[in-house]
């Protein structure tokens, strides 16, 4: 039974408009998702691109990919991804093993990840889902009107913090059977934790400005943490010349 690759992109974003057409290397940014599915196993994924813009109904035009048009009702703020999955599986009619959910603002991922991925819940039965995550060893807290909440005890040395994980938003795979009639959250989630692989989560104007000089110039990186405006800790790579 084949697996079914979900590219989700909705045509507005509120940080950065139009945010899955911005030109990447002269490349829309969807379209680094895209080439990245195709390279996949044919006989093993179909690949569909679910979104509401007829701009993206074109890319995926040319690049000779599925696309499906997304109603109003899940095209917007408030839309969970799992209702963009039970929405693609109801309309193509066809039975799946797995949905791999690529998201095209987390463009950086490897092949061998998804095959993976893949294997894990072939083997774990009784994991009905797997996230792609980081690590992350730092102090770490939250800001609530402006007070600073520390996640650990204030005399604490760094290397005395345990490690933490981040979703890194390039990987979510899931059973189908949890969409098979109505959506069904997910009970229990492997967590694969990426060793020594990148990513970066495009939320703003200096993450594209990041991707951009990761791929151009690979070489010359460093891995980095930094704190959002929403206080969130986030891994980002910081380029050094």
């Amino acid at each position: 039974m084949k697996n079914l690759i979900i590219i989700p992109a909705r045509g507005s974003s509120k940080r950065i408009k139009n945010k899955n057409l911005v030109k990447i290397l002269n490349k829309p940014l969807i379209s680094w998702t895209i080439n990245f599915a195709k390279k996949l196993r044919k006989k093993d994924y179909d690949i569909v691109v679910t979104s509401d813009c007829t701009k993206i109904k074109k890319i995926c035009r040319i690049e000779n990919i599925n696309f499906l048009q997304r109603p109003k009702k899940i095209a917007n703020d408030y839309a969970t991804m799992h209702e963009v999955i039970f929405h693609a599986l109801n309309n193509l009619n066809q039975n799946y093993k797995y949905i791999v959910l690529l998201q095209p603002t987390s463009p950086l991922r490897k092949l061998n990840s998804i095959y993976k991925s893949i294997k894990i819940l072939d083997i774990k039965k009784k994991f009905d889902s797997l996230i792609h995550l980081a690590k992350v060893s730092s102090f770490t807290g939250k800001v609530i009107d402006n007070l600073w909440i520390p996640d650990y005890k204030l005399n604490k040395r760094t290397q005395d913090i345990k490690d933490k994980c981040l979703p890194t938003g390039n990987l979510y795979v899931y059973r189908s059977i949890l969409y098979k009639n109505k959506i069904q959250l997910p009970k229990k989630t492997y967590g694969l934790i990426s060793h020594n692989e990148k990513w970066v989560d495009i939320d703003n104007q200096e993450d594209l400005t990041i991707l951009n000089f990761y791929l151009k110039e690979p070489k010359n990186r460093k891995i980095y943490l930094t704190v959002d405006k929403n206080k969130i800790i986030r891994l980002k790579f910081l380029f050094i010349n």
